[in-house]
């Protein structure tokens, strides 16, 4: 087997860029209709993937790789909309755990089942096994640090 040369940078990141911005359009327009931006329904999705006690906006923050202020901003959006819930910590009054509404499981539910839909017919041409090893591959790559 030839071994794997990478296209010039340019071109690869071009390409990734164009891969993104055609991925992001097709989230866009399903989460649009539900009245939430891509990063609230981003926001949602962290939530409902922790502990039943919740989680704080640390760990929220962390997850999406934003600032606290911005985490603040997208939480107070979602408890806004019901979607979630704030509680305040016994151990430290200062401290909030944010947990998902059963509003919010199934406007996420919703989203997914529309989202699943749209990609199948955005990426239909592509072979399934390519699919997969994309997947598996920036699964790798976004777990790789520096």
């Amino acid at each position: 087997m030839d071994k794997f040369v990478f296209p010039k940078m340019h071109e690869l990141l071009l390409m990734q860029v164009r891969a993104e911005r055609a991925m992001r359009a097709v989230v866009s327009r399903q989460i649009e209709s539900q009245r939430l931006t891509m990063m609230e329904w981003l926001t949602l999705g962290v939530i409902s993937s922790g502990s039943k006690k919740g989680l704080s906006m640390t760990e929220i923050s962390k997850h999406l790789d934003v600032t606290l202020p911005q985490v603040t901003v997208l939480v107070a959006g979602l408890l806004r909309l019901k979607y979630a819930k704030q509680q305040t910590l016994a151990q430290d009054h200062r401290g909030k755990q944010v947990t998902i509404t059963l509003k919010g499981r199934r406007i996420l539910a919703k989203i997914d089942s529309t989202l699943a839909k749209a990609l199948r017919r955005y990426t239909k041409t592509i072979p399934e096994d390519r699919l997969h090893a994309y997947v598996r591959t920036i699964e790798q790559l976004s777990e790789q640090n520096d």
